[in-house]
C-alpha cells in the first residue's frame, strides 16, 4: 500500500493512516522587476543577482483516512498529532522513493461523518527535493589536480573539505580554501559535468546532493 514516511514513520504501518489524496504545489518563482519611466513594461532582473532563478517554499497537502473502527479514531488522531504535528521532518513519498522533501509538518483538519474519518496534513517544504544518496569524491593533491564532477539536477553549491590550505579554480576564477569544511557560494555546479582544479598539497573531499524541483 503506497503512502508517505515522515522521518521514517510510515503513514500506514506506524501512524495507522491510508493515503487518500495528495497535492504537491510547484514552488513560486521569486521575481524582481524594476519600473523604468519611458519604458514599455517593467525590466525583469530576476536572475541579475544570482545568475539563476530562485524559488519560494512549496506546499504539500496529504489527505488520509483512518481504516479502523470509529471508537479508535480519536486515539489515532492523537497519535498523529503527537508524532508529526509542528515538527521539521524529511518527507518521502512511496511513488517518488529516491527523493525527500524537507519542511515543517502541520496536522490541519480532522473531520468525521457516520462512516469515514479524514485527517489532512499540510507540509511547508523547501522548494527543491533532494536525492537521498549524496555524491562524494576524495582526491589527494600534490601540486595541481583537476577533478570532474557530474550533477544530474539543479545547480548546487558543494561542500569542500581539505586538511591543508590550498586553492581551487572554478570557471576561470580561483578561491582560497582553509583547512576544514568550505562552502564557496560562487562555486555553483551547473547541470552536467564540471571541472574543479586544486592547487596545493593535501587531501580534498567534495560532497553535494543532487536536487530537483
Amino acid at each position: 500500500m503506497k503512502g508517505v514516511s515522515f522521518n521514517g514513520l510510515r503513514s500506514y504501518t506506524d501512524l495507522g493512516l491510508v493515503l487518500y489524496s495528495k497535492t504537491i504545489s510547484p514552488p513560486v518563482i521569486r521575481t524582481t522587476t524594476v519600473e523604468i519611466p519611458g519604458r514599455d513594461g517593467n525590466l525583469d532582473i530576476t536572475e541579475a543577482l544570482t545568475g539563476r532563478v530562485t524559488y519560494e517554499d512549496r506546499e504539500i497537502i496529504f489527505a488520509f483516512r483512518i481504516p479502523k473502527p470509529k471508537k479508535e479514531w480519536a486515539n489515532v488522531y492523537s497519535k498523529v498529532l503527537n508524532s508529526i504535528h509542528g515538527k521539521k521532518m524529511d518527507i518521502i513519498l512511496d511513488d517518488d522513493p529516491d527523493y525527500y522533501y524537507t519542511g515543517r509538518v502541520a496536522v490541519d483538519e480532522f473531520s468525521t461523518n457516520r462512516n469515514l474519518s479524514e485527517i489532512v496534513v499540510k507540509c511547508l517544504v523547501s522548494p527543491k527535493k533532494t536525492y537521498k544518496t549524496g555524491i562524494k569524491q576524495t582526491v589527494a593533491v600534490s601540486g595541481t589536480k583537476a577533478i570532474t564532477l557530474k550533477n544530474d539536477g539543479l545547480p548546487v553549491v558543494p561542500d569542500i573539505t581539505t586538511d591543508k590550505e590550498m586553492d581551487v579554480t572554478f570557471s576561470g576564477k580561483t578561491y582560497h580554501l582553509s583547512p576544514g569544511k568550505n562552502r564557496v557560494f560562487d562555486i555553483l555546479l551547473p547541470q552536467g559535468s564540471t571541472s574543479l582544479t586544486f592547487n596545493g598539497t593535501g587531501n580534498v573531499t567534495v560532497e553535494y546532493k543532487v536536487q530537483s524541483l
